[in-house]
């Protein structure tokens, strides 16, 4: 019994030794047990400018201030942990796990374009800027069409 055991334990030294000598050679296969230190911050801007995700060692304190997106129209209103609600601000985090923070945005006050705009032109305005397609029946007017 004790002679198997040692020849499997020699066994299994022998096996752990060639997969390092493998390993240190070039060949694609090596064992690493190690833990996961890191985390991932990933920003979800809701149709603002893109940022990508932040990989930092698991403990670090991250400032979010130093991440702004752009929209237009809109002025940042910070990260947020709910994308629903966006009710409590989150300015600094400590990564213990991954996490995906939220956008808010505030309008600017600047006029946006409405889904409401009238789909044809009247004559005047062909008169005014030539051809277009009537989006109504897909046929070109012309200023000439309309005279």
């Amino acid at each position: 019994m004790k002679k198997s055991l040692s020849m499997l334990l020699a066994a299994v030294l022998l096996f752990a030794c060639s997969l390092t000598a493998f390993a240190g050679e070039g060949y694609p296969f090596h064992g690493h047990w190690g833990l996961d230190t890191t985390r991932f911050v990933i920003f979800a801007s809701d149709g603002g400018s893109y940022i990508r995700p932040v990989e930092v060692q698991k403990g670090t304190v991250l400032n979010l201030d130093d991440y702004i997106p752009v929209k237009a129209g809109h002025v940042f209103g910070g990260w947020y942990a709910d994308p629903q609600t966006k009710t409590e601000r989150i300015a600094e985090v400590t990564l213990e796990e991954n996490i995906v923070v939220y956008a808010k945005w505030l309008d600017d006050g600047t006029p946006k374009q409405t889904g409401n705009a009238r789909a044809y032109a009247s004559n005047e305005e062909v008169m005014q800027f030539g051809d277009y397609v009537d989006e109504k029946t897909g046929v070109p007017v012309t200023a000439l069409w309309v005279q």
